[in-house]
């Protein structure tokens, strides 16, 4: 009896030290798990302070009475953004359908038209109603925003940016490997590859609006936006040069291939609705740049300009479905199979 006795006490002693040790191991890990948690709030805290700007209009404030924005003003932009939020949204999410739909518009061009796309989606459906939240804000005259909120809206607007700017970069790429290389074209921009490129211009918008806004080097982004501009124009006007020159020799000539005359002619015609879009950035991006290089935050206009200013590049991205409506007519002809194909699924 006393050794059953002696037995069991020796094995509750060594479960209580088997208890004991399972305690101290995880009362370690928790202890490291506390040091890293308290680690990263320390950095997420300095990399808060760097990335928020001294805009008024960005931090939890109230907005000083000698730069508040004019009432009439400010509603008249927030109704025009409204607007260019839901017919925006509406549009570009209209291109992805049909794209994503009809296997015949799934060639690298359309794939990376349909990237664009899905960025001017994204600034449409939620850059845009946060830029209309902050101006109702303001004309309340208090604003509060956390600063994670912050954070999220003015790096998604900044990544907008770069990223719509890597996506002309290769679409203008895509139209000249078109043109100059008719023949090696499917061979070199492959499905994959288009992916692959795709994959490359949210990675870049990436990389130069988190890392280096992180790094606190903000001009970095207006410096690579304008380099890749740049290039994308030259690209272009090398591109139309070439073309021209092809267009004569066909004329003079007189090449009876009709097939591959209507297949440059075809590229031609997409490559000019590119850079269509193409100005049409240009033109809402150049004002963005030269008013934030020229009108100082403490101007007591600013902030009404500044409205303005962002519902302009708002303009742009919901104006490129409409150039790919005018521009396309077997884009607008998929565009209204696509709708009554739905309005026959919605009425049954």
């Amino acid at each position: 009896m006393r050794r059953k006795l002696s037995r069991h006490t020796s094995i509750s002693t060594q479960c209580n030290l088997k208890g004991k040790k399972k305690t101290k191991f995880s009362n370690n890990h928790i202890a490291i798990f506390h040091t890293f948690f308290f680690s990263f709030q320390i950095f997420l805290t300095h990399l808060l302070k760097a990335m928020l700007p001294s805009n008024p209009e960005h931090g939890n404030t109230t907005v000083h009475p000698s730069l508040s924005p004019n009432l009439a003003s400010s509603i008249a932009v927030i109704v025009i953004n409204f607007l260019l939020s839901i017919l925006g949204t509406l549009g570009n999410l209209l291109v992805l359908l049909v794209i994503s739909v009809n296997i015949r518009l799934a060639t690298p061009s359309n794939l990376l038209l349909a990237n664009l796309a899905s960025v001017d989606f994204i600034c449409t459906a939620f850059v845009t109603p946060g830029s209309i939240y902050r101006g109702l804000c303001r004309t309340v005259g208090f604003c509060h925003l956390s600063e994670l909120t912050v954070l999220a809206f003015r790096g998604l607007g900044q990544f907008v940016v770069a990223a719509a700017v890597s996506s002309l970069f290769a679409i203008a790429m895509d139209r000249f490997l078109a043109i100059y290389f008719p023949f090696k074209y499917t061979s070199l921009m492959s499905k994959r590859r288009t992916v692959f490129f795709i994959c490359l211009t949210w990675l870049a918008g990436a990389i130069i609006t988190f890392v280096f806004m992180g790094l606190n080097f903000v001009y970095i982004q207006s410096a690579y936006c304008t380099l890749l501009i740049l290039v994308t124009i030259s690209l272009y006007i090398y591109i139309f040069v070439s073309a021209l020159k092809k267009e004569r020799q066909i004329a003079a000539l007189q090449i009876a291939n009709v097939k591959k005359t209507t297949n440059f002619l075809h590229e031609r015609k997409s490559t000019k609705t590119m850079a269509i879009i193409l100005g049409v950035f240009i033109a809402s991006w150049v004002p963005a740049v030269a008013f934030y290089a020229v009108v100082s935050p403490e101007d007591p206009r600013f902030l009404d300009i500044q409205s303005w200013i962002n519902a302009t590049y708002y303009l742009n991205a919901t104006l490129n479905p409409f150039i790919y409506c005018i521009r396309s007519v077997n884009f607008r002809t998929r565009v209204k199979k696509l709708i009554k194909s739905s309005m026959i699924r919605f009425s049954l």
